[in-house]
């Protein structure tokens, strides 16, 4: 597999904003960035990954879930961001696990 058939060549052209690119471009994209990419699906990404592979670039697929302690972590760091946008102060916690919420200085 030399080259890319048509629409997967035309979407990672218009990912990369230019008309000619090397497997190393794309590989430094990251799984990740080609699953997001509009205009490859499922059939079009194993096509490209299958194309870097010939070139001697393996991505790895993400796992599909993370562990209940990541996400737990990703949903805490949104609601952060989320407070701070709408203008809290968000300070480091001292609250245990336990859901009591009292950290120094609360009665």
């Amino acid at each position: 597999m030399a080259d890319l058939p048509t629409l997967q060549r035309n979407a990672l052209r218009k990912l990369l904003d230019r008309p000619h690119f090397t497997p190393a471009e794309v590989a430094e994209l990251g799984f990740r960035r080609l699953q997001l990419t509009r205009g490859l699906g499922s059939k079009g990404l194993e096509t490209v990954l299958a194309w870097l592979r010939c070139h001697g670039y393996e991505l790895d697929p993400l796992p599909n879930r993370c562990s209940d302690e990541a996400r737990r972590s990703l949903r805490i760091e949104r609601a952060i961001q989320l407070l701070r946008a709408q203008g809290f102060t968000v300070l480091p916690g001292t609250a245990g696990r336990d859901g009591a919420g009292k950290g120094e200085g609360d009665v």
